[in-house]
């Protein structure tokens, strides 16, 4: 069996003498050694007022944006 092209890698070719990692890392950033960090999530806090819970989706936490989109906008306790 033929492995991967790329030093230390012990997978099976799939393309171009080199594996499914690496040959994708070339179709998608041109160089198959590439390493993208990944990207941190920012913490914030609910926007709504007196909740110190971590927003989950548009700004509020799951109890709040439950809230603002039954009651709608014009309802809500937005600071």
């Amino acid at each position: 069996m033929n492995y991967c092209s790329i030093e230390n890698c012990l997978k099976p070719i799939k393309a171009k003498d080199l594996c499914a990692m690496h040959h994708q890392r070339l179709l998608r950033h041109g160089d198959p050694n590439t390493v993208r960090p990944r990207r941190v999530k920012q913490v914030s806090n609910c926007k709504w007022v007196n909740c110190t819970n971590a927003s989950i989706t548009k700004g509020f936490c799951a109890k709040h944006y439950y809230i603002q989109r039954v009651m709608g906008p014009s309802q809500s306790n937005v600071t």
